[in-house]
Formats: C-alpha cells, structure tokens, sequence
C-alpha cells in the first residue's frame, strides 16, 4: 500500500473511532427542581402553578423544570418553610400565617389595607418582598422569594344563617384567615382552628357556622357544596402567599437558570392579576347561577360595615410594627412604603389600565 493510501486509511479509522466515540455521549439532562404545593390540583391558583412550571421549561428551553406535588403530598402547609429551607424540596408554596415570628417581613402583606384590586396587591407585595431588608432577612432562613400569590379579596361562607351586617358574625363559629381573622374575633366571632383545606368538612357536619374564604377558592375547594351564602366583606385583599426557592438550590443554579427563574417570576405577576380578577367574576357567575343545581346567596356587607372592618384593622397594622421591630425590621417604614406602593401601582393603573389590557 502506497505512504498516500496509508495515511487515508488511518484519516477514516480515526474518523470513525470518533463518531462512534461521540454517539455514545449522553446528552446533558436537564435540571428537575421538586416544588410543594399543599393545595389541590385545581382552581386559579392551581393553573396559575402549572404556567409558571411550564413557561420556566419553555423560556430555558427544556434545561430548567419544575415537577409539583399537589395536596400536600410532601408537607403540610404548616411545614412548607422549614421543608423548602431545610431542602426537601427544592421549591413551594409558603403561607406566612403559619409562621408569624420566622415571616414577619411576609406577614406584611396580609394585614387588610385599603386596596380590592388583586393586580395592585400583587404588584406593592413583589415590590415589598424583593426589597434589600426583606431578601436579607429570608436568606438568614436559606429562602429566597421568587414571586407572589394572590388569594383576592376576603370573603365569608355560611351555612345556615347568613352575615348580613358585622353584628351577625358575634357568637357564630367562624374559620378565619390570618389576621382577617383575629379581627373577626375582636369583633366578637369565636374563632376555630381549622385549616382552608378541612373547612368542607367543618361547614358539613357543623364545627363551623361560616369559614373565611376567597371567591375563586370556593369551587376550587367545592366549599359552596357546604354553605348556603356568600358574603362580600369588601375588605383588603388577602395577597400574602408565595413561591419560595431552597436558596441552596437557588445558587446551585446557572446564571442563565437563574435568569429564568427570576424572569418568570415578574412575569407571574401579571398573569396571575388577569387571571384571578378572571376567575373570581366566573366563580360569583357559576354561584349566582347554580353549580348542579345548588345556588348560594350572594350579600355584599354595607360600606358602613366595611369601613369598620378597616377601622378595626389599624391596631394589627400597629402591632405588626412593634412585632417587625422586636425582629430587627424598621416595621414603620415597610409600612409606610407599602401604602405608598399601593398608591403609586394604583395610579398606574388608572394612567395606563391594566398590563394586559393595554
């Protein structure tokens, strides 16, 4: 064989050694994050998960994905913190109420605040927990905030007799939400300790006489089965949920994952205001209407009563403040710059409308 044909013989072998070498290499797998969710899969909140899921797979393109386990399978709602920060999973959903003292700096954004609308809530709460003092203080638990939760405007649901005016809840077994429902009890409701998840049972075999609930979460939860009316409060909006990230797992990330993450989590925010304020008006639909036959009655308390809900409201927003500074937070300015927040995406919105309207 000619010195030529010889180094052409072992350009091939070399050539395909490669290629073969090459078609064995797996191709890199993407990253899975495990996210808690202690809610069912279902109702606005559900799809609301399941965009943000999605839309991290798409906008990473395939490199970045979230795998949820719904109803708890994980944790309860009363263990999502120390799970997410002690890294059983990697992300979720925490709800500040269960965890007063350690979320303090969350627990903000559920005192009731003149404001009904879910897109400004949402927009002054992000605006609130991306801040310096509030990012420090979670990273001290190995959290780290990726974007909020909006559960709308507060509501109540009863069986048997209706809340028609604030004199009706004294005396009456009453579930209640957060500190909404610690005014309930100033105002003379006896309070029961009752998850959101077990309400259906309690208004069904009578631990309670209503629940404090949220107007898209009654089907959702298909707490309407269970009540005879509805009662709009008028009252604040309950904006104080959220998903949290392992801030182990966070770092572990690449920048480019990183990106995404904190991408879709602005995002979220205006997804998910179109979305409830969608979902709540379909819900009073479908009640006043009739699900399967079963219609509950809907009553809207009077402004009077509203404006003493929210008269009744200021001693907690104190409060939270001694509270926020016994934590080594300045508990008057958050609350400060949270009004202010609330004014400013306010004005926004009357200026521009809605993001998705425009």
């Amino acid at each position: 064989m000619s010195r030529k044909m010889n180094i052409i013989s072992q350009f091939f072998k070399v050539a395909i050694l490669t290629t073969a070498a090459l078609s064995v290499v797996p191709a890199l797998a993407a990253t899975v994050l495990t996210y808690g969710e202690p809610g069912p899969n279902r109702g606005a909140r559900a799809s609301a998960t399941k965009w943000f899921a999605q839309e991290v797979e798409k906008r990473s393109g395939g490199d970045l994905k979230i795998d949820i386990m719904w109803g708890g399978a994980l944790f309860k709602a009363n263990a999502s913190r120390q799970s997410i920060a002690a890294g059983v999973v990697d992300m979720g959903t925490i709800i500040p109420d269960y965890f007063p003292k350690e979320m303090v700096s969350f627990t903000l954004t559920n005192l009731p605040f003149e404001n009904l609308d879910p897109w400004v809530g949402l927009k002054t709460n992000f605006e609130h927990m991306k801040s310096s003092e509030v990012t420090s203080n979670l990273a001290e638990q190995n959290l780290s905030f990726v974007t909020s939760y909006m559960l709308s405007n507060v509501i109540v649901l009863c069986k048997g007799s209706a809340v028609r005016t604030l004199e009706d809840i004294k005396g009456k077994k009453i579930r209640g939400v957060g500190t909404f429902g610690k005014i309930f009890g100033d105002l003379g409701a006896n309070l029961v300790s009752m998850s959101i998840y077990k309400a259906y049972q309690g208004l069904g075999n009578g631990l309670l006489d209503c629940s404090l609930g949220y107007m898209s979460a009654t089907i959702a939860l298909k707490q309407h089965e269970a009540s005879d009316s509805l009662t709009k409060l008028n009252w604040g909006t309950y904006t104080g949920l959220g998903i949290f990230i392992n801030k182990d797992t966070l770092t572990k990330l690449s920048p480019s994952q990183r990106k995404v993450i904190d991408e879709v989590g602005a995002d979220f925010i205006n997804y998910l205001g179109e979305n409830i304020m969608q979902a709540d008006k379909r819900a009073e639909d479908l009640l006043t209407q009739g699900i399967d036959g079963r219609k509950l009655e809907i009553i809207t308390l009077s402004s009077s009563d509203s404006a003493q809900l929210y008269a009744a409201s200021q001693y907690h927003i104190t409060k939270w403040e001694k509270e926020a500074n016994e934590s080594g937070l300045a508990g008057k300015t958050m609350v400060e710059n949270y009004k202010a927040a609330l004014k400013k995406y306010s004005q926004k919105r009357d200026q521009n409308g809605y993001p998705w309207a425009r």
